[in-house]
């Protein structure tokens, strides 16, 4: 299950850094007047006609052009109960369809995300919107009170949310960088499960070896964790966010003993792997 492919990538210095670039199409004011999470009529059509294609199309094409498999699924049926008043999903960042993945994993739900702000300005920002992709914006501090507002609303209205909390997509990386704090800080305060997913990678075979050296992906869907109530906030986001870290690297086959078993979260201590 834990295979490391040969590709000449360069990976960013800082673990949360992004290493692709966006083509520019559009400015977007992502000020505290942008409808970070949009409710009307139109919004949810486009979200209904989308979620048609992405059945009849989307994530067949994704499987086919990605190998992918998807295990574990049976971990989100049998918790459904669990799950009535909505649920955050996380998993490592790894390549550009990978929230595709995560979709057909949960389907037939729909899910939000937030996301970069750079990706909405460039050719697939419609689209991401249309996903559920809500912009996280960075140099306003009444813009990030009114996104943090939207996070919250989306959680109180029973959706489901996704974050990927290395914060950055490096492309086909095997190792699990460290998790930003603020995913579990949401799951504690509005005590929300927390379904973790992990992306690994199998060595392309036969007739894949010829067309691509990428590696094929698997997305192995854990047992949900829950906000300790017993504990204080702080520590209990402390004691999730150790447990949803850990239960990732497992989910992608990094267990202690292994020597890229990471317990270290600081961002600016980790370094590259590969």
């Amino acid at each position: 299950m834990y295979y490391r492919h040969n590709l000449n990538y360069e990976y960013p210095e800082r673990s949360d850094e992004h290493m692709i670039t966006v083509k520019h199409l559009r400015d977007t004011h992502f000020d505290e007047n942008y409808p970070y999470y949009p409710r009307g009529f139109w919004h949810k059509f486009k979200r209904a006609v989308l979620w048609i294609l992405l059945n009849l199309v989307v994530f067949l094409v994704c499987t086919i052009r990605h190998g992918v498999r998807i295990k574990g699924r049976k971990n989100i049926a049998k918790h459904k109960k669990e799950f009535k008043d909505g649920a955050i999903t996380i998993a490592n960042h790894v390549f550009m369809w990978d929230y595709i993945c995560v979709l057909k994993a949960i389907r037939p739900r729909l899910q939000y995300h937030p996301g970069w702000k750079t990706n909405f300005e460039g050719p697939n920002g419609p689209l991401i919107r249309w996903v559920g992709g809500i912009p996280i914006p960075t140099d306003n501090m009444r813009a990030m009170a009114k996104f943090q507002m939207a996070i919250g609303d989306v959680l109180k209205d029973k959706n489901w949310l996704h974050f990927f909390p290395e914060g950055s997509m490096w492309f086909y990386y095997p190792d699990v960088r460290p998790f930003k704090k603020a995913v579990f800080k949401y799951a504690v305060r509005f005590n929300r499960p927390v379904i973790p997913m992990g992306f690994s990678f199998r060595p392309p075979k036969g007739l894949r070896k010829l067309i691509s050296k990428k590696p094929l992906v698997t997305l192995t869907v854990g047992e949900p964790l829950y906000p300790d109530k017993t504990l204080p906030q702080n520590e209990a986001i402390d004691k999730l966010h150790a447990e949803a870290y850990h239960a990732v690297q497992g989910l992608c086959g990094i267990h202690p003993g292994d020597p890229t078993y990471n317990t270290d979260q600081n961002i600016d201590n980790y370094k590259s792997t590969m």
